[in-house]
């Protein structure tokens, strides 16, 4: 599939997403809408973000498919694609949030006893600051990013971006694009999912939720740190500074000790010391 190709698919994929989206937006369900603990609560919340996520979805898709069609390049695709689903992420999160918030101060709002989940997230937000999490998570991308600084003229034009299950390269892309733009891409992702650990409502009614607050952060950060330590690797592979064998045994070890802490946040008490 060229890049062309690629780019129609993922924005047809999105568009039909978005029809998806409006179609169920007046029944709640577990496969298709934004679904977070604020839009379970309330059928008239779930209806109205997902009306706002639908339409979003189909307007940016059809921008991504005229651009597919214009030629835009592959990198510059991603870039405004992520863009345009980051904040349709936290537009939709703040409306769900707000609009929660003022049912709950309507009288005509019913009331919602919390979960015992819910209640447990609630209690111990006062004990963790999610911050320290989400500083530390900076502090992993500012240590890579200098470190690509520092090494950048010793980078070829072509770097390495993945490698197969024998530690040798089989894809390839731009300095820019393979060191920098996928590296700060993936690093969101754990940030993204510690981000909500502040708000209860966002766990809440939903199938997971954390036991543990610290658990929750922990574990989006170990992720986070992991993936700069490979990103990492990579870089010092592109740079000369090691064989590609050591990306191999970086993403074994980072993926076993990613296991156990999966297990850690399925089996950890809520009052147990991370």
């Amino acid at each position: 599939m060229n890049e062309k190709a690629f780019e129609v698919f993922v924005s047809l994929s999105l568009l039909l997403g978005g029809l998806l989206t409006l179609v169920f937006r007046r029944r709640r369900n577990v496969l298709i809408g934004f679904r977070i603990g604020y839009t379970w609560h309330s059928e008239r919340v779930w209806e109205k973000v997902n009306t706002f996520a639908g339409v979003f979805s189909i307007a940016y898709s059809l921008i991504l498919f005229v651009l597919a069609l214009y030629g835009i390049s592959m990198n510059v695709f991603i870039l405004i694609m992520v863009a345009f689903v980051v904040s349709e992420v936290l537009l939709g999160f703040w409306m769900a949030r707000r609009e929660y918030e003022l049912e709950e101060l309507s009288k005509e709002a019913p009331e919602k006893p919390p979960t015992a989940g819910e209640s447990e997230v609630k209690n111990e937000l006062g004990e963790t600051s999610v911050k320290s999490y989400l500083l530390l998570q900076l502090g992993f991308l500012t240590f890579y990013l200098l470190l690509v600084a520092l090494l950048w003229d010793r980078l070829p034009e072509r770097v390495a971006s993945h490698f197969n299950t024998r530690g040798e390269p089989d894809s390839y892309s731009s300095r820019f694009w393979g060191m920098v733009g996928v590296p700060i891409l993936a690093w969101l992702l754990p940030l993204v999912l510690t981000i909500p650990a502040k708000e209860p409502g966002f766990f809440a009614r939903v199938t997971f939720y954390p036991k543990s607050l610290r658990a929750w952060c922990g574990f989006t950060t170990l992720l986070s740190g992991g993936m700069v330590f490979v990103f990492t690797l990579a870089l010092l592979y592109n740079a000369g500074l090691l064989p590609s064998n050591a990306i191999t045994y970086g993403a074994i070890l980072f993926l076993g000790v990613l296991l156990f802490a999966v297990y850690r946040l399925l089996t950890v008490r809520p009052d147990e010391r991370i």
